[in-house]
């Protein structure tokens, strides 16, 4: 599964992103500074990461869009 993680840098989402990713799912991390993430190693592969800040509505179109 695809899943959209808000606040991977976050006190919850950094720590739900690798129980995601050892169950196997593909996973685009949406945070506010890409420069502030670091994307585990060995989840490498399954990480991908956008930088959107939902208080800024011209960073909103980064976000993909899934049907």
């Amino acid at each position: 599964m695809k899943i959209l993680l808000t606040g991977a840098n976050g006190y919850i989402g950094y720590r739900l992103l690798p129980l995601l990713a050892r169950l196997g799912h593909t996973i685009v991390c949406c945070v506010r500074d890409k420069n502030r993430f670091i994307t585990p190693d060995i989840f490498h592969s399954q990480i991908s990461v956008i930088q959107a800040d939902f208080s800024q509505k011209n960073t909103l179109s980064n976000i993909p869009r899934y049907s």
